[in-house]
């Protein structure tokens, strides 16, 4: 199915940046607005103000609506609770509200964090049990999207990275930590999926286009420790694996809990799609080239 008229909302972060790039590739009419971060050719948009969310939709007349926007600091969602509810659930509400006056289609982002992490990695099926306050508000609005909106389409996603030079992913954080000589303490007991934020905006266009609904999990093929990612990056950077410690999650006295044994399948994301998802020595291959054509060395 064509997608006709798209509105990324959140397209200023890492995610909603690739969706952009993505969509303008496939010649798709693409709007996209921020909420702090301004960039060329997006609107302001305050996902917390219903008003705001209705006129924007209700301007636009979107067809498909990636929501990517969403307070992700884990540690900062478990100190202000009533601040991460009314960006991750509330603004997703309203956004859905007015994507069913349209009959539109939503994709929404989601994440690995709505497990607990005693068991994974999990599949689309597995009971949710978050932790965090975070996780807490991400499934609250999983559920209230598929509430409102028949054809919601929810894509659940983990250790997001990309060439960003305005990010603080994983991958640019390492990135500085090597360009500085920098060691660093990584988790070697928290287990997940390193997803290229490009790969899952292709998946999110593909899924769009064949009209997927429901939950699907769309991340990178290889299910590894933190720690591990990290030596992987740092060795394409040029760097010392001995600039990565890796430490047990507990010795960082993190605010919010994190979930350990973690990491989704992805089974159903290669049956719908018909290929295997990215490996990461793919996803690195890529990551150097985007980096390369940064202009970025060590």
């Amino acid at each position: 199915m064509a997608l006709g008229k798209t509105l990324v909302v959140g397209a200023s972060g890492l995610v909603g940046k690739a969706l952009m790039r993505v969509l303008k590739s496939a010649h798709t009419d693409a709007v996209g607005t921020y909420a702090r971060f301004p960039g060329a050719g997006l609107e302001a948009l305050d996902i917390t103000s219903s008003t705001q969310v209705r006129a924007c939709v209700e301007r636009h007349r979107p067809a498909t609506i990636f929501l990517t926007a969403a307070l992700t600091h884990v540690d900062y969602c478990e100190d202000h609770p009533d601040e991460a509810f009314a960006i991750n659930v509330d603004g997703p509400r309203a956004v859905a509200e007015a994507a069913r006056a349209l009959d539109a289609q939503v994709v929404f982002y989601s994440t690995e964090y709505v497990f607990d992490g005693k068991a994974g990695p999990y599949d689309e099926e597995d009971p949710p049990s978050p932790l965090s306050v975070y996780g807490q508000s991400k499934l609250a609005a999983e559920r209230a999207i598929c509430d409102i909106v028949e054809n919601a389409l929810i894509l659940r996603t983990t250790v997001l990275f990309g060439w960003d030079s305005n990010s603080t992913n994983f991958a640019m954080q390492v990135y500085h930590k090597v360009r500085s000589q920098e060691r660093m303490t990584i988790p070697m007991d928290q287990f997940g999926n390193p997803t290229l934020a490009e790969y899952l905006a292709e998946m999110s266009l593909a899924l769009a286009q064949l009209g997927v609904r429901g939950i699907v999990n769309v991340v990178g093929k290889d299910l590894m420790a933190r720690s591990e990612f990290a030596r992987a990056l740092v060795k394409l950077y040029g760097g010392s694996p001995d600039l990565v410690v890796p430490v047990p999650t507990e010795s960082l006295k993190q605010k919010a809990p994190r979930p350990l044994r973690g990491g989704l399948r992805t089974e159903k994301l290669e049956r719908i799609v018909g290929s295997k998802a990215m490996a990461l020595d793919d996803a690195l291959k890529r990551l150097g080239k985007q980096r390369d054509g940064a202009g970025s060395m060590i």
